[in-house]
Parts: C-alpha cells; sequence; structure tokens
C-alpha cells in the first residue's frame, strides 16, 4: 500500500547534498518519519561508458576519501543546475577521461540506494568517442584506462572495481550490447 507524505522538512543543504526528513503515514493508517537525501540540484548523478571504436572501455581510476582506497570505475558526476541529463554525460566524459562523445545511448536510471536516498543513477553508453585532454576539478586526480570487456569483467571479479554504481552500470552495458 502506497503511503502518503504529510510534511516534507529540509535540514540542511548546499549545492552537493541536500537532507530532508517527510512525516508520513503508512496505507495502514501509522506514522512515522523518513529521513533521505537528494544530490545537490537534482535528485540524480550521470554514469557514462565510453566505448572505443575497437570496442574497448575507457575506465577511470580515482581516489575516494571515504573508503581511503583506490577506485576503478567509468565517468560519472552530478548534473549541474540547469543542465540536461545528456548535456551531463557529455561533459563528465569530457571532463574525465578527456573524450568528446558522438553517440549518446540512453539505458535507463537504477537507484543507487534506495533506502536513504532519492539519488537516481542515469546511465549512458558513449560512443565515437575523440580525444580532446581531460579538465579536470580542482582537487580532482584521474587517471584513464582502457579496458576490454573481459578486463572489465575480471577487475569486477577480483574486487577491483568494488563501487556499486559502476558494477550494476555496467550490468545495463552488458545487458543492451548482449555480452
Amino acid at each position: 500500500m502506497k503511503w502518503k507524505t504529510l510534511k516534507t522538512t529540509l535540514i540542511e543543504g548546499n549545492s552537493f547534498l541536500r537532507f530532508y526528513v517527510d512525516e508520513f503515514e503508512t496505507g495502514t493508517g501509522k506514522r512515522g518519519e523518513y529521513y533521505y537525501h537528494v544530490n545537490g540540484y537534482t535528485d540524480g548523478f550521470v554514469s557514462v561508458f565510453v566505448q572505443t571504436h575497437k570496442g574497448t572501455f575507457i575506465m577511470t581510476d580515482e581516489y575516494r576519501y571515504l573508503f581511503d582506497r583506490p577506485s576503478l570505475s567509468n565517468p560519472a558526476g552530478g548534473i549541474e543546475q540547469n543542465e540536461t541529463i545528456e548535456e551531463a554525460a557529455r561533459r563528465e566524459a569530457m571532463e574525465e577521461c578527456g573524450y568528446q562523445l558522438g553517440e549518446l545511448i540512453p539505458l535507463g536510471w537504477v537507484a543507487s540506494a534506495n533506502a536513504f536516498s532519492k539519488e537516481r543513477m542515469h546511465v549512458f553508453l558513449g560512443r565515437d568517442p575523440v580525444w580532446v585532454g581531460q579538465k579536470l576539478d580542482e582537487v580532482e586526480e584521474i587517471t584513464v584506462r582502457e579496458m576490454t570487456p573481459a578486463q572489465i569483467d575480471d577487475a569486477i571479479a577480483s574486487g577491483e572495481i568494488w563501487d556499486g554504481t559502476t558494477i550494476s552500470g555496467w550490468y545495463k552495458v552488458k545487458l543492451f550490447l548482449g555480452l
């Protein structure tokens, strides 16, 4: 049964994250509070798998502060204010791995943490990349790696790729490509 939102209160927020609490009522009349977060300006972010003309993929190596370890993943990032989802996907691919994309294929979205976040990861397959050079944010330190689908699968199996959004996005790419 569907729950009814009675009141939504912003607890705290900035351009990166907003934290809310909803007062709700269940379909059976029970009341409670639900705490969650939303990404900065939107409820989502983009995740782009850049495929080269050889069938390989451009992956990114980046240190992740919260886990104090490197993370092998794919270009991804927030959707900026007044930016479309597609514009964000193209921008992130260019900024993080240095490629301007030709074809951009939307593959749907995935809820990244549906128990405490309204965040949606919008997954894309980018094709026909042209090297234009990285344009990293001030604190980003990202190196790129070209990998075959089998190498990506092996990196997931070995734990080198440990980010759940990369793993779930890769699954959508594999389904689309029939891999």
